[in-house]
């Protein structure tokens, strides 16, 4: 009803824009077209960005066609300039284009090939536009025509090559994607922007970049951000901004089609339509669909079966999402303008999560955006709303609910003084954050997990000398939960020693305030059924108010509650001397009694069958008689046993927030106008990490089950007259038997917990508690190098290295006397990028590019392993097919092409080689 009244008004406010714009829609207007080519061979540069500005400023254009070809329509009278742009040439205006009423003018424009456009602006490193060489951080930009070429499902494979980009797939179209390091399985370490709005998953915080709004045929550029940013963007903002950036209808109005498939049998669509009613109103609608047959985790593998084990219900591995979106913009004046924009996801796919593998089945995300700009000043309110369908966890079977909503507001006003030479941004913003999940993942924390968080910065930049720029910037949050005001400060020095060469040296302070699921989760994210009515249970719970184990410390030593699924025993008390040291506390007629349950439950023909590799051939009836005379209430096993905790139970403080500080120096450079290089070294220290999902229940395992249970059933079997006699007749003793039914049961017995240590706010038999909790302190350094070559207007070539001194840090590096905490970087130390992308005459272009990242630990949550190390090889070729249909092209892209079966995240199926073709259609 929410979305229904929301696309109503959005309607409505449509017509009334519709309504006001309408006086000019009728008036006699002018057109401007033309072909966009390269100045020395005469190709034609598709999607090259035409720009036209009227005297008072008011702009709009077009982008060309696959030909080459633009046509601008709907132009009042009067003269204009127009500027064209594409990435590797010099920008071209020609200003005073006159054009009367009705005119239809041609213009033909060539461009000449000038390597790297120094006149990028970027808007992501300031929250204000400035030139990319110029931006007080290490910032990557991915123009238009450089995504053009990326064949796949969603966009978020353009930032493959980015440096500094970790990104572990983790299936067909999901990634894991965070900036210089620290991933996690359901991460939404980076801090993901689409226009400006904030586009994770309401409460949970997760970049599901799947069901993002940004169709490669919309995007105009991203702008990736590396190191904390929470000076300008808020508490959290702690690992990097990542911005996609759409077309505007006015700039780049038309229609485009784009349809795809491949491997597995994919099959995708996608398509862009905008344009202007009027000099006043301009619109646009994007829509995607994709599906596909995911990767398969391997039964026969050990690594997948470790997944699958838990598993209560089938693996459903058909990939499949849509989303449609639409925008509208009114302007006002030429300095003015009124945008809002909405959409809707929903995605079917397999996902890992923080608690285990989860289900997305009908997973929907909503959002609806306003935005107002004039001049300065810049204000904007939006709402992201989620409703997960049919989504389950694997590990339990059960349902997860969430319809849970984020709403933001906010506004920024710049300004200069002193002629230009100092500018300054002041702004202030507020989240709101409801969570809505019906118990299901928020449990008895349900309405009391709100989450309101304002804020307020400013900043300034200084140019205090035509080379030297001083940027400092000041910013404070307060969130109710924590209830106090956090400060961020920024300082940034830039030095420009050329027009082409700058130095930079930052500080930045970010605080990362825990989010919903490290505050508030309550959920059970495995439950194993050890007999009827009696399972043992995995709970994965938040840390709002701390947690101790006091009760459990109560009598000396440690008491837990039993486990093992024997009538009167399971939940009773177990009292321990201390971790690590063997306690008798073990009933071994309890212990005989979940062997015994699980011998009877084999199959007979398993038990012969194990029975004749030792040499013992008996009929099937002898091995049911013999198992009756086991039975726990004529064979009566006695004595205790020992069991031996395997860690301390530590209390935990309330979750404080993460202070990351980032000390930096980077270097930019632009050589000959063609190569341009970048030099990035960091030093970051973080304190209270919040890490991922750990267990902190001590679980007890049996300590010697062939010394103490092995005799005690002897003795029982000898005392059983009956079975003793039976066994003798087919030349068996009791001892002989003893050994092959604990043999039999051995490999599960020594892995079942029979015992838990619980907290004292959740004592609840059978349940292992798991939770979040500050980490002391992390100190790691690291290093981003790239280049970009552009040789000639043809051939273009990229490398980067990325690295980090550390991706595991133990109990003694985080200054932890627990030995069991421990934080995986979940990433590599080591990674490098290279490619090319060469066009050829006739409208052809070829691209290839290899991928190398070291093996690396990964702890995260039930996710533990290691990742071995991989090099992977992409190819892809296009083929502009204009002359045979105007605006078409056809691309392909081989992922993996030598299908090298990899591994990039525990948890995770293996990937292999993935073809994909694109035909793509502009008019």
């Amino acid at each position: 009803m929410i979305a229904r009244s929301w696309l109503s008004r959005l309607s409505i406010f449509g017509l009334f824009l519709l309504v006001l714009a309408s006086g000019s829609v009728f008036a006699q207007t002018a057109s401007l077209k033309g072909k966009v080519t390269d100045a020395q061979t005469g190709d034609p540069l598709p999607g090259a960005n035409v720009v036209v500005t009227s005297a008072g400023g008011a702009m709009t254009g077009a982008a060309a066609s696959g030909s080459g070809s633009f046509e601008v329509k709907g132009l009042a009278p009067g003269t204009y300039v127009v500027s064209v742009s594409y990435i590797g040439y010099q920008k071209k205006i020609v200003a005073d284009v006159s054009l009367a009423a009705g005119e239809a003018k041609t213009m033909d424009l060539a461009l000449v090939a000038a390597g790297i456009d120094l006149d990028a602006v970027v808007v992501s490193a300031s929250r204000q536009e400035e030139k990319i060489l110029n931006a007080p951080a290490a910032i990557s930009v991915l123009e238009a025509a450089e995504i053009r070429h990326v064949v796949s499902p969603s966009a978020q494979a353009v930032l493959t090559n980015i440096t500094g980009v970790d990104m572990a797939k983790t299936g067909i179209d999901r990634e894991e994607i965070v900036l210089r390091g620290f991933n996690n399985a359901f991460s939404g370490a980076a801090y993901v922007l689409t226009d400006y709005r904030q586009a994770a998953v309401a409460s949970l915080g997760v970049n599901l970049h799947s069901i993002m709004p940004n169709a490669s045929i919309d995007l105009e550029r991203v702008e990736v951000v590396r190191g904390p940013g929470s000076a300008l963007y808020g508490a959290g903002v702690d690992a990097g901004v990542i911005h996609y950036l759409t077309k505007n209808p006015f700039t780049s109005p038309g229609t485009s089609v784009s349809v795809g498939g491949g491997e597995r049998a994919s099959y995708y669509g996608s398509f862009r339509h905008a344009g202007v009613l009027s000099n006043k109103l301009g619109y646009k609608i994007t829509g995607q669909y994709a599906q596909a047959d995911d990767w398969e985790l391997d039964p026969q593998n050990a690594e997948d079966q470790a997944q699958l084990a838990s598993d209560k219900k089938p693996r459903n591995y058909d990939y499949l999402k849509y989303n449609f979106n639409g925008m509208l913009q009114y302007r006002i004046n030429d300095r003015t303008s009124l945008t809002a924009n909405g959409g809707y996801s929903s995605l079917d796919a397999t996902v890992l999560s923080g608690i285990g593998t989860v289900q997305a089945e009908g997973f929907g995300y909503s959002y609806g955006q306003l935005r107002f700009q004039s001049g300065n000043f810049f204000a904007q309110t939006y709402l992201n709303r989620n409703n997960a369908g049919d989504s389950f966890v694997y590990g339990t079977g059960d349902a997860v609910v969430d319809n849970s909503r984020l709403v933001n507001a906010q506004a920024q006003y710049d300004f200069d003084f002193s002629n230009g030479r100092h500018k300054v941004i002041v702004g202030a913003d507020l989240d709101v954050i409801t969570p809505d999940t019906k118990g299901t993942i928020y449990g008895r924390n349900e309405d009391d997990d709100q989450i309101t968080e304002a804020g307020g910065y400013t900043q300034a930049t200084l140019g205090l000398s035509p080379k030297f720029d001083l940027t400092v910037a000041l910013r404070a949050d307060h969130n109710n939960i924590q209830d106090e005001v956090k400060f961020s400060p920024r300082v940034a020095a830039v030095l420009k020693a050329s027009p082409s060469h700058t130095l930079r040296a930052t500080f930045n302070r970010a605080f990362s305030s825990p989010g919903n699921n490290s505050l508030f989760l309550d959920i059970v994210g495995s439950r194993t059924v050890l007999a009827p009515g009696v399972a043992l249970v995995a709970r994965a719970q938040g840390n709002a108010n701390g947690f101790t184990f006091k009760n459990a410390r109560a009598s000396g030593g440690l008491t837990g509650s039993a486990t093992l699924p024997v009538p009167g025993f399971f939940g009773t008390p177990v009292k321990f001397t201390g971790a690590g040291i063997p306690t008798a506390n073990m009933p071994l007629a309890a212990v005989y009694g979940v062997v015994y349950g699980g011998l009877k439950a084999t199959p007979v023909a398993t038990i012969k069958a194990g029975l004749a590799q030792s040499g013992i051939n008996l009929p099937d009836a002898a091995i049911t008689g013999l198992i009756q005379l086991l039975d726990p209430s004529l064979t009566r096993v006695s004595g205790i046993g020992t069991s031996v905790l395997d860690r301390d139970a530590v209390d935990s403080d309330p979750l404080k927030p993460t202070t990351t500080q980032t000390l930096e120096a980077g270097y930019k450079g632009l050589f000959g106008g063609r190569l341009l290089m970048a030099l990035d070294a960091y030093y970051t220290t973080r304190e209270n990490f919040v890490g991922p999902v750990l267990r902190e229940s001590p679980l007890a395992f049996l300590a010697n089950i062939d010394g103490e249970l092995t005799p005690a059933l002897a003795q029982a079997i000898a005392a059983n007259a009956t079975l003793n006699a039976t066994i003798g007749q087919f030349g068996l003793n009791a001892p002989t038997v003893a050994a092959i039914v604990v043999g039999f049961a051995k490999p599960n017995l020594s892995v079942l917990p029979v015992a838990v240590v619980q907290p004292d706010h959740n004592q609840v038999p059978g349940e292992i508690f798991a939770s979040y909790r500050n980490f002391g302190k992390v100190d790691f350094y690291g290093l981003d190098a790239s280049m970009q070559f552009i040789a000639s207007s043809r051939l273009n070539l990229f490398g980067n290295v990325s690295y980090v001194s550390d991706d595991f840090f133990d109990n003694k590096e985080l200054d932890e006397a627990n030995t069991s905490l421990a934080v995986a970087l979940n990433a590599p130390k080591f990674k490098a990028k290279a490619g090319f992308s060469y066009n050829v005459p006739l409208g052809i272009n070829f691209n290839a590019s290899g991928r190398y990242s070291d093996g690396f630990p990964v702890r995260s949550g039930p996710y533990t392993g290691d990742v071995e190390d991989y090099f992977l090889l992409d190819v892809g070729a296009g083929y502009d097919l204009s002359k045979f249909a105007p605006g078409m092209s056809l691309d392909v892209t081989v992922q993996n092409v030598t299908n090298n079966e990899h591994r990039e995240f525990i948890g995770a199926p293996l990937i292999g080689r993935l073809a994909l073709a694109r035909l793509n259609y502009t008019f």
